[in-house]
């Protein structure tokens, strides 16, 4: 068949498995690969728990000697590579014997990804020029304009019948397909008329003529991008400034790379890290305006000017390392993350969840340590802003984290978990939900309300009365007099005056607050706990990190992101297939269904 070798692959929910993936594949000898690839289900896998079908993309050379066929096939994250890619395959090309392939006969192609695969290999089996099809995507485009208002479109050959050829359309990061097609008779007028074809590729694309593939062997329309073309650029950037050359930053080419760059998730990996060396280039150059743009490339987070142009030439390169070690998702793409302030002249930080803004206080910055720990947090609270129907349940059930309003409702459910209200009269109860609202304050505040003016014979007055106790032990910045809160069993019940809450938490959770995490402010309310809980097990050379119990370890790695933010030797993918495309009609498509 082919050379397959065992890999390790991590799944997206955390799973890993092993699969058999090949490296090589003669699909002269074993045509039922070549079909595998159509059918997409080449290096198609289950889940081992769900069966949920998925598909991985890993790089392998495609020959076919009784086509004179060879492809170097390659992840699709990997494109911006193509003249590198291009020039390897030359090299691998160059020693093959002519007795066994004249080269100008040769189909040599660099694809990116199962799905570039397979069109190429219905285009020839229809015996279909590649970069005719090529020139066909440009043809819809223009028919179906409205394909290019979302980012990273992805059009494929699907098929060729006597009616039509049909394609898909589908964007990254986005499910949504369709499907669009050429009728016959204009395709085929489209094919027959290449002189014309070639002309406007000569006038149009001078620097991307996907016709001149002597030693460029991706075609792809995709080499037309702009972003594309940043990315290139952005090498090119890169390897300057890690020889030591001289940048040309004021050049117009520079700065339109700087324009056209994708942002956050939408990099791949390789230009994250030549974003990084010019980064450092720019550092060393007391660049700290261009700093912090290639940070908001980098990320896809706005940094305010004033990070550039404080005291600290180190502050955006803290943020640069801090973020970059956090997992991806928890980041890039996060819009509960949106925007870095430094709040001048202030300490500490907050999160603003309805605008998805982070401050930083400038005297922060004094302590490195510190400083990390409190980007940290308060991308913690952004996490936990984005992922709160998946963090709210977990904190309850195992941190015992519950917050109660301070309506009839929430009280009486407060009031249950102590054992409930007993024998006290409807008025009774009437007078302690008051007399508690009257102690919650008006919220925002660290000290507690007024105290209840109680008559000395209510049971707001007895010895042991629990509602009573929880305000009493409470008192001003409660999370510090956490060892003192009034307990049942094994829940501590408090007040909070900051959110005008009624609270409980486990006893355990307490005992891991005090003994095992830094800060006792992770007892302030179950947002706090996490915002700390979140800082201290993405921060590796804490000594406090391994207090985190295993299965909240497992927890984090699983749903919120893997500490070391690994990934494995091949990514996965979605599949080759797009499933059930809308269609599209206009003069040039097939009817609508």
């Amino acid at each position: 068949m082919g050379l397959f070798h065992p890999f390790t692959v991590r799944l997206s929910d955390g799973e890993s498995m092993v699969v058999h993936l090949a490296t090589a594949v003669n699909a002269e000898r074993f045509p039922e690969i070549r079909q595998s690839i159509i059918d997409g289900t080449f290096h198609r896998f289950s889940h081992p728990k769900t069966g949920k079908p998925f598909t991985v993309e890993a790089p392998f050379m495609y020959t076919d000697m009784s086509r004179d066929t060879f492809f170097a096939v390659h992840p699709p994250k990997t494109r911006f590579a193509w003249m590198d890619d291009s020039e390897a395959l030359e090299q691998e090309l160059d020693k093959i014997p002519a007795s066994l392939s004249a080269y100008d006969k040769r189909y040599a192609r660099v694809v990116y990804g199962l799905g570039e695969l397979r069109e190429k290999l219905v285009a020839q089996e229809a015996a279909l020029d590649d970069r005719i099809v090529e020139l066909m995507k440009v043809f819809l485009i223009h028919e179906h304009p409205f394909l290019i208002q979302k980012p990273r479109l992805r059009l494929m050959l699907d098929g060729v019948d006597d009616e039509k050829y049909g394609f898909v359309a589908a964007f990254d990061h986005d499910r949504e397909a369709f499907e669009v097609a050429v009728p016959r008779d204009i395709a085929d007028e489209l094919v027959e008329d290449q002189d014309t074809l070639k002309g406007w590729v000569n006038r149009n694309h001078t620097h991307a003529n996907i016709f001149d593939d002597s030693r460029e062997r991706w075609v792809n329309f995709w080499r037309w991008s702009p972003t594309l073309s940043a990315i290139r650029t952005l090498r090119e950037m890169a390897r300057l400034a890690a020889s030591g050359g001289a940048v040309p930053m004021d050049s117009s080419r520079f700065q339109t790379m700087l324009r056209t760059l994708p942002r956050g998730k939408r990099l791949p990996g390789t230009a994250k890290r030549d974003l990084r060396t010019l980064h450092d280039h720019a550092k060393r150059a007391g660049e700290a305006k261009l700093q912090d743009t290639l940070f908001e490339i980098r990320f896809g987070i706005e940094l305010e000017d004033d990070w550039a142009f404080n005291n600290d030439p180190d502050d955006i390169d803290t943020l640069w390392s801090l973020l970059r070690d956090l997992p991806d998702s928890n980041v890039e793409g996060n819009a509960n993350l949106k925007s870095l302030y430094l709040a001048e002249g202030k300490g500490g930080g907050w999160y603003e969840p309805w605008s998805g803004d982070v401050h930083i206080g400038e005297t922060t910055l004094r302590r490195r340590e510190r400083f990390e720990d409190v980007v940290r947090h308060e991308v913690g609270h952004a996490v936990h802003e984005k992922r709160k129907a998946e963090v709210d349940p977990w904190l309850a059930d195992e941190f015992g984290w519950r917050m109660f309003d301070p309506t009839n409702a929430g009280i009486d459910a407060w009031v249950d978990m102590m054992g409930g209200w007993g024998a006290l009269t409807s008025g009774q109860r009437r007078d302690v939900r008051a007399f508690l609202r009257t102690a919650l304050g008006t919220g925002s505040s660290w000290n507690p309300g007024p105290e209840p003016n109680a008559p000395a014979n209510h049971p707001w007055s007895q010895p042991g009365f629990g509602p009573r106790l929880a305000y009493e032990r409470t008192g001003a910045d409660w999370y510090r007099n956490n060892r003192n809160w009034f307990r049942v069993g094994d829940q501590a019940f408090f007040l909070n005056f900051w959110y005008q809450k009624l609270m409980t938490v486990g006893m355990s959770t307490l005992d891991l607050i005090n003994r095992g995490m830094p800060s006792s402010y992770a007892a302030m309310s179950p947002y706090e706990f996490f915002a700390e809980l979140y800082a201290l097990y993405y921060d590796l050379d804490d000594p406090m990190r391994p207090n985190i119990p295993d299965d909240a370890q497992a927890w984090l790695d699983a749903n919120i992101g893997s500490a070391g933010n690994d990934l494995g030797p091949a990514h996965r993918s979605g599949g080759t297939r797009i499933p059930r495309p809308r269609r599209l009609s206009s003069g040039a498509s097939c009817l609508r269904t």
